[in-house]
């Protein structure tokens, strides 16, 4: 009996154990930032610092609200917000609220917003329209920022959102055909930073590692009407990056919000809307273009499941690509 016993308490004791290390993985790791940041300060109408205020940042599109407080200096810090469209709210005794109006907070920024209150009751709004936070005040990275509308508007012959990091200051590349590759997994296409290898970028997709082991190429390229914006990194990234020598490519997905949204697409590329090559007519039989049958489809869909505080996300892209041998396959 008491060796049972003993037995029965090692098996408790190691799912425990097994049940620990478990929700040890599930817990947040040290991983990448795929969010943003807003500090300043709040002081009095004489310049004076404000203790003990407090500020709260709103997302506008989720409802969801991120407060804080004040310290003797009247600096406050909110850090690790999901980007998005913000308002920021101050509160303190004595004085009127005030509402700095909605901006957008994107990926890797960290938004200056001070705000300076007026004596009066709490009772009384003061709204503050002003200019939104520039993108670079906080911090020294050399950046690009491209949202959700490029991606989407900006025609790319496969939907290789990498294709796109050729837009920024110091970005080539040798081989501009590795980008046409209709694959969505260990895409070869990557740029090369300020006179970097291509092997020296580091991706990073929602904050994980999404480099392939082998060549460093890009292991994943999730549909562009996915992306919610990403953001390429050059130099001076912050202590958080690493195993990097050329650029930092920093992805993030959408998300749902208190509003069902979605979207559709059809990518239809066929030899029928293609015209010849002028060099397929200079012998005296007309050699016959080449055929081509290429289909790029897929859909997004987001939306609340408890308004304010849990959403959903999901997205689905199919491809479909065919060079038959001859026109009439």
């Amino acid at each position: 009996m008491n060796k049972n016993f003993r037995l029965a308490k090692f098996v408790l004791l190691l799912g425990i154990g097994l049940l620990a290390a478990v929700f040890a993985g599930l817990a947040p790791a040290n991983a990448q930032e795929t969010t943003g940041s807003i500090n300043g300060f709040v002081t009095d109408p004489s310049g004076a610092a404000v203790a003990g205020a407090t500020v709260t940042a709103t997302d506008a599109t989720r409802g969801t609200a991120y407060p804080t407080q004040t310290n003797g200096d009247g600096a406050y810090y909110l850090t690790h917000l999901p980007i998005g469209k913000y308002a920021v709210k101050v509160e303190a005794r004595g004085f009127q609220i005030a509402v700095h109006s909605a901006f957008d907070l994107v990926l890797d920024q960290v938004a200056r917003v001070d705000m300076q209150l007026t004596v009066g009751t709490m009772s009384q709004t003061v709204e503050v329209t002003g200019a939104p936070p520039l993108l670079q005040t906080e911090t020294t990275d050399i950046s690009t920022h491209i949202d959700h509308v490029v991606t989407e508007n900006i025609p790319l012959i496969t939907g290789n959102y990498s294709e796109l990091t050729l837009l920024t200051p110091g970005a080539v590349s040798t081989n501009p055909g590795a980008f046409k590759s209709g694959q969505n997994t260990f895409q070869v296409g990557r740029p090369y930073i300020n006179g970097n290898r291509e092997q020296t970028d580091n991706y990073i997709l929602d904050g994980i590692d999404n480099n392939q082991s082998d060549n460093n190429e890009v292991a994943y390229s999730p549909s562009l009407d996915a992306i919610q914006e990403f953001n390429l990194i050059t130099q001076n990234p912050s202590a958080e990056f690493g195993n990097f020598l050329g650029g930092i490519v920093n992805t993030t997905i959408k998300s749902g919000t208190n509003s069902y949204h979605g979207s559709a697409f059809d990518f239809f590329r066929n030899d029928a809307l293609d015209a010849n090559e002028w060099s397929n007519g200079l012998t005296p039989t007309v050699t016959p273009k080449a055929a081509l049958r290429y289909n790029r489809f897929g859909a997004t869909f987001g939306g609340p499941i408890i308004k304010n505080r849990l959403f959903f996300f999901v997205d689905y892209l199919g491809q479909r690509m065919d060079n038959p041998s001859t026109q009439n396959v």
